[in-house]
């Protein structure tokens, strides 16, 4: 019985060896038209699911110890065009898969990498709405297939666009893809560089499925991780980005929602590092890499800013982008803003800020802060100075406009109010009004950012007569011309003077003024 087992045991070793190498000639034997079938299905797959024309130079194929197969310089050009860059060029491809996996109803790929990807969405026309996505169920049953794992290094996304600009290009240094199936979304990870500001961009999500008729329907849906961003990358700027967040909807057409925070923002006009944290909304165009912010709440310091905007290419021959936003908060702190735009430190004075402004940055490659343009109007309720001194200028004014020149027991915090505007650096103010207890001025003038240059006109007005401002024989010999600076026209006023600053923002000089235009009335009052 055992020689028999024995026997019988060698017969069966015996005949799964010669099936086994009788496969192995038969493969080889027929490595030829293996060679042809899976070049020509091969093309055909990518053909019908890309939409494509797809050429490539080199197609190998090796079915020991499993399928393995390396294509070379491929092209896929979409729907055949050639006005345009290829949907997708790869440099190599190549899949690894097992014989018998293939030959099932849904057969499985175990693995696909790319060197060298580069995918040119194509351009849907500029700015019109998004599509509707549309299925490839009829494709993906009649060439169904499922990709274990795909890896991309080092490749690139090309968004073409319908105007003159250059695409917008990103970076990806590492994709990898699992459970790929034209019929359904697959999971991915990826790493990849975000050009302004620069810094590396972690996304983890849901990718497809892939829509052959239109790519840049295709849908995606992510979170992200944004860390390390240079804000010196936009001139003007100073800080380090990081933003957390996700996105959804088409490649071209995408909701943003997230979070910023700057730990050291600052301006180059101030210089003054500082917390801003920021949560936002947007709509990104693939089309044209405009960004549409619905809502972006900043705060930094004691302050809020509520902003609306956009970031769009107006103009196709100029470098960059330009920038619109409505900003309003009505829960700002002057001493904020100040520390965030100018260099004073501590700032020059204190207290509560309202604000509503337009901001626009036209497109150009020079300074930021430079191409900034503001139309804004605020107000500042119980302002106190930081200097010692100008405090106690202010303090003597009121106490003067009061009449009460010797009370030493009076104090004033001030009330602001104006609307300027901001270009090529330079601050116009249409109307620039500030009180105190018993006095108020009225003026508009300049005020350059960079040489904080001032130079403003107006009328100080006192609820007492001149001669009340002052004690002893200053006040008798004044009663004589009180009647010369009393308010006129309906003015309640007790004494109106025009005024002027001049010198710059840490040496100011204050003066009368009877020989400009805005005092004229006072002018000739005086001369009367």
């Amino acid at each position: 019985m055992r020689i028999r087992y024995s026997v019988l045991r060698t017969v069966v070793i015996s005949a799964v060896a010669i099936f086994f190498i009788g496969m192995i000639v038969a493969l080889y034997a027929v490595a030829p038209e293996l060679h042809l079938i899976a070049r020509t299905k091969t093309q055909s797959y990518l053909e019908n699911h890309f939409q494509s024309t797809v050429q490539f130079k080199d197609f190998d194929v090796s079915v020991y110890p499993r399928i393995h197969i390396t294509v070379n310089e491929i092209d896929m050009r979409h729907e055949g065009r050639t006005d345009i860059a290829p949907l997708i060029q790869i440099k190599a491809l190549t899949m690894e898969a097992k014989f018998w996996s293939l030959l099932s109803t849904h057969p499985t790929v175990s693995r696909v990498d790319l060197k060298g990807l580069v995918i040119h969405t194509p351009p849907r026309h500029s700015g019109g709405e998004p599509v509707i996505h549309r299925s490839d169920a009829d494709l993906s049953k009649k060439f169904p297939v499922t990709i274990s794992t795909i890896t991309a290094d080092e490749a690139l996304i090309v968004i073409l666009r319908t105007d003159a600009k250059p695409p917008h290009q990103f970076e990806i240094h590492k994709l990898e893809m699992n459970d790929f199936d034209f019929s359904q979304p697959a999971t991915f990870r990826a790493l990849l560089t975000n050009p302004v500001p620069r810094g590396e961009i972690h996304c983890v999500g849901q990718f497809g499925p892939w829509d052959a008729r239109d790519p840049s329907q295709t849908p995606v849906k992510a979170n992200y991780e944004f860390y390390n961003a240079d804000m010196g990358t936009l001139k003007g700027l100073k800080g380090t980005l990081s933003s957390t967040g996700k996105f959804s909807g088409p490649l071209d057409y995408l909701t943003v929602n997230g979070v910023t925070d700057i730990p050291n923002f600052a301006l180059r006009t101030s210089d003054h590092p500082m917390a801003l944290h920021t949560d936002f909304e947007a709509v990104v165009d693939g089309t044209n890499g405009n960004t549409y912010l619905d809502a972006v709440t900043a705060k930094f310091l004691h302050t809020t800013l509520v902003t609306k905007g956009k970031v769009v290419d107006e103009y196709p021959k100029v470098k960059g982008r330009t920038i619109v936003m409505d900003t309003v908060s009505k829960s700002a702190r002057i001493e904020d803003l100040l520390l965030l735009a100018v260099k004073a430190d501590p700032p020059v004075m204190t207290g509560g800020a309202n604000l509503k402004a337009k901001i626009l940055i036209p497109e150009g490659n020079s300074d930021l802060l430079e191409r900034l343009r503001i139309a804004a109007e605020f107000g500042v309720s119980k302002a106190e100075f930081t200097s010692d001194s100008v405090q106690g200028k202010i303090n003597s004014l009121s106490r003067r406009g009061q009449g009460q020149p010797k009370n030493m027991d009076l104090s004033a915090a001030s009330d602001l109010r104006g609307a300027f505007k901001m270009e090529d650096g330079e601050i116009k103010f249409s109307r620039l009004a500030f009180s105190v207890p018993g006095a108020d001025v009225q003026m508009a003038g300049t005020y350059s950012v960079d040489s904080t240059q001032l130079n403003f006109r107006g009328k100080l007005a006192l609820q007492a007569k001149l001669s009340q401002t002052v004690t002893g024989v200053k006040s008798f010999f004044l009663k004589a011309v009180d009647p010369f600076f009393k308010g006129k026209n309906g003015e309640k006023a007790g004494t109106v003077i025009p005024i002027k600053v001049t010198g710059t923002k840490d040496q100011p000089s204050f003066g009368l003024d009877f020989h400009d235009k805005l005092n004229k009335f006072t002018e000739k009052s005086a001369e009367e």
